[in-house]
């Protein structure tokens, strides 16, 4: 665990000294080596009374950075995405609300960081939830390609005391029905971009190229309403 996430840590880290075999001289330069352009320096890693030498690259706080983006877009899942109506349940012309789970839409972070002998230096790589592009196949009839919308933010969340008027800063209202179109059904997309930021203990910090997760969807539109007794809070989540 980095020092940095507040857990006290039970290791201690020692640059190793070089030794000249031949004279049984020790001497207090440390032992390096260099890949790929990047040099490296020969610490103990001490444990609980466990030693074990580790090869710790030279970084500065932005390659650093760029290691933690790494770590974070690792941890970014598809988004989870509700409509209202339901997936199975469109109806043409009438909008289909679009939103994000809350639970879903938060930051998200990752943290790298190397031992040096003046103490750790770490680098928080934050990943953070900006908008939504919903994109769908509804106008390939009319020769126009895919159709999309975007919207700032997680979208609306749709309940029963809303009703059947009120507006969504993310919705998309459909021209054609589904069926109409093989398989019967309409492939959609829902894509987030993220936002990424990153700041370290040593006074830098910025911002990093961003990055997009994305869930696929099938969606089946009627040219009539549904039965009555529908309600948009049976929708499923994807």
């Amino acid at each position: 665990t980095p020092p940095i996430e507040g857990s006290a840590s039970t290791c201690t880290w020692t640059i190793e000294g070089g030794y000249d075999s031949s004279t049984g001289e020790s001497s207090d330069a440390p032992i390096t080596m260099t890949m790929n352009g990047i040099e490296y320096i020969l610490y103990t890693r001490t444990c609980s009374g466990w030693s074990t030498v580790v090869w710790v690259p030279q970084l500065d706080p932005a390659q650093l950075a760029q290691q933690a983006s790494v770590l974070v877009r690792g941890r970014l899942s598809s988004p989870a995405v509700h409509l209202a109506p339901p997936a199975d349940a469109g109806v043409v012309t009438v909008p289909t609300w679009i939103w994000a789970d809350r639970s879903w839409w938060k930051p998200v972070s990752a943290t790298a960081w190397l031992p040096t002998p003046s103490g750790v230096i770490w680098a928080r790589a934050t990943a953070t939830p900006v908008r939504m592009t919903f994109s769908t196949e509804d106008s390939l009839r009319d020769g126009e390609g895919r159709r999309s919308v975007v919207c700032d933010g997680p979208g609306e969340e749709w309940d029963r005391s809303i009703g059947d008027d009120g507006t969504s800063n993310c919705s998309y209202t459909y021209r054609h029905a589904s069926t109409s179109h093989a398989p019967g059904r309409f492939d959609a997309s829902v894509a987030v971009e993220w936002e990424i930021s990153w700041p370290t203990n040593v006074g830098s910090g910025g911002r990093l190229p961003g990055y997009t997760t994305s869930t696929s969807l099938p969606l089946t539109v009627q040219r009539t309403p549904p039965p009555a007794g529908f309600t948009a809070s049976t929708h499923p989540t994807f």
